[in-house]
């Protein structure tokens, strides 16, 4: 059996439960939230974040490990791509997801969704201007250069690199962003195709539910 330590508003752990449900692999979710101090999590989480994947008594944290280890282990519908130089550039995708998308729009969800509406803060205006105005067009202006006119973001169909970079983009919308289609067409299409698959919708209709437990609502 699968069980995953984490919640799932996190974008570390949405990539993973994508990557299950684009396999076809059933699991549990264990809601664990990032930067706990529970000595127990922390003792098959040494850094205290999420995800953790258990599966059969084996713990791994750190999304990319735990979609790598999902895929050697369930390699149906593989997540990575056949050919080097693809698996290269999906890889690259993940981490630049990782690393520049989820510091955007990270801190964007920080500001617009989580201080308002879970911890009863004020969002900071200025961060906010900062973040639309600077760090998030870098962004889109460099997957913009990179999208496909159709398909998926790595010849071959669905990857690593959809999975991580669509993960990111649901968590601006829950910041009320939309990419401007004007500015950056090839990303809105695509994302507009992404964001409408069976995968991602069912996603988001779990989210919901996830969401309602944690609010009471």
């Amino acid at each position: 059996m699968i069980k995953v330590h984490g919640v799932s508003l996190s974008p570390f752990v949405r990539k993973v439960l994508l990557t299950l449900d684009h396999k076809g692999i059933d699991y549990e979710v264990n809601p664990v939230f990032p930067g706990t101090d529970d000595p127990e999590f922390k003792k098959i989480s040494p850094l205290g974040k999420v995800p953790v994947l258990e599966h059969d008594g084996f713990f791994v944290a750190d999304s990319s490990s735990i979609c790598r280890y999902i895929n050697n282990v369930f390699p149906e519908k593989s997540i990575y791509p056949d050919s080097p130089q693809n698996e290269a550039k999906a890889t690259w995708l993940e981490e630049y997801a990782d690393s520049r998308l989820v510091e955007a729009f990270g801190a964007l969800f920080q500001q617009r969704f989580l201080r308002p509406n879970i911890l009863g803060e004020e969002t900071e205006e200025d961060k906010v201007t900062d973040l639309l105005e600077n760090k998030i067009p870098l962004a889109l202006g460099y997957l913009e250069s990179i999208t496909p006119d159709e398909g998926a973001l790595i010849e071959g169909g669905v990857s690593i690199a959809d999975i991580s970079v669509v993960t990111c983009f649901i968590q601006g919308q829950y910041a009320n962003f939309e990419v401007d289609g004007d500015t950056y067409p090839k990303l809105k299409n695509y994302l507009d195709r992404a964001l409408n698959t069976d995968l991602v919708k069912n996603r988001a209709l779990s989210e919901q539910k996830d969401l309602a437990a944690i609010t009471g609502g």
